[in-house]
């Protein structure tokens, strides 16, 4: 079975881009899907955009924009940002419903605020930059959970299926949550129908500071995995970067069922380098070389 290969919209540019040219640029592409991503500028008619979209299509975090600068923090200690955030989320499933989208992924929040939006910094990352940590990890797992099990809610009423994406960085070390297998094991005994978007680089990025093996994780997270969000980086920092053949990130992928689909989810990258990347995913699952 050929694996699915998607997209995500966050490819071109570095900065904040209409969706309507992205999809443009995608379309000639042949691909199986789109994931509507986190970077474009709103507009009133986004709906009919977004079904120009060619394939399946999946939702992703901040899709739609919000009118003003949040940053969703489904984990914030401040409640102010943490009810905006839970209903933003909430507001992104109803948009999901409304354009047909198959999935929605959030990422499952943070332990510090967010300061700044996760734009490249001159070491070539994609990170946010954080204020102080407040309040305890404990608490900030609690409080996902409740906002992941009312989003959980209101998915199920609208017909979407809910993910969270996993977690992991080596140079924002104490922040992130759902980064280890043990915080997977407990979440999923909380939220049995919770979905996985299996971000290869974060998981990477996290084996890497707690010691563990990404194939643990990925035997974890199997039974519930939705997708697969790959790009390439240097091994120490999120780059977003495109696919070469002999990235380490593409080794999962042996260990993933052929029907999970693959999301290239890069920054500021051409269409030479997104067609590339779609023939090393289709090369890696018919078996030959790039």
């Amino acid at each position: 079975m050929s694996r699915p290969v998607f997209a995500s919209t966050t490819f071109w540019s570095d900065g904040p881009t209409e969706l309507a040219d992205v999809l443009e640029l995608l379309a000639p592409l042949g691909l199986d899907g789109i994931e509507l991503g986190s970077t474009h500028i709103w507009r009133d008619d986004l709906v009919q955009v977004a079904r120009r979209a060619k394939g399946r299509l999946f939702s992703h975090n901040y899709f739609p924009p919000a009118p003003d600068d949040l940053i969703i923090n489904l984990a914030s200690a401040r409640d102010d940002i943490l009810q905006a955030s839970r209903r933003h989320a909430l507001h992104c499933l109803d948009m999901a419903a409304e354009i047909g989208s198959e999935l929605y992924t959030v990422h499952p929040g943070f332990l510090a605020e967010p300061t700044s939006a996760a734009r490249q910094k001159a070491d070539g990352a994609y990170d946010f930059s954080f204020a102080t940590p407040s309040g305890t990890t404990e608490q900030g797992f609690q409080t996902m959970v409740e906002s992941l099990r009312l989003l959980a809610e209101h998915a199920a009423r609208r017909g979407i299926a809910l993910a969270i994406e996993t977690e992991g960085s080596v140079t924002k070390q104490g922040v992130l949550l759902m980064e280890r297998p043990d915080e997977y094991i407990r979440l999923f005994d909380l939220l049995p129908d919770l979905r996985i978007n299996l971000n290869v680089a974060h998981s990477s990025l996290a084996a890497k500071v707690h010691g563990f093996d990404i194939s643990q994780l990925i035997e974890l997270v199997v039974p519930r995995l939705a997708a697969v969000e790959l790009s390439h980086n240097d091994g120490h920092q999120d780059q977003h970067l495109p696919l070469v053949a002999d990235s380490p990130m593409l080794a999962p992928l042996a260990l993933i069922p052929s029907s999970v689909p693959v999301i290239l989810e890069f920054r500021n990258a051409s269409i030479a380098d997104m067609e590339a990347s779609i023939a090393i995913i289709r090369n890696l699952a018919a078996g030959t070389s790039c």
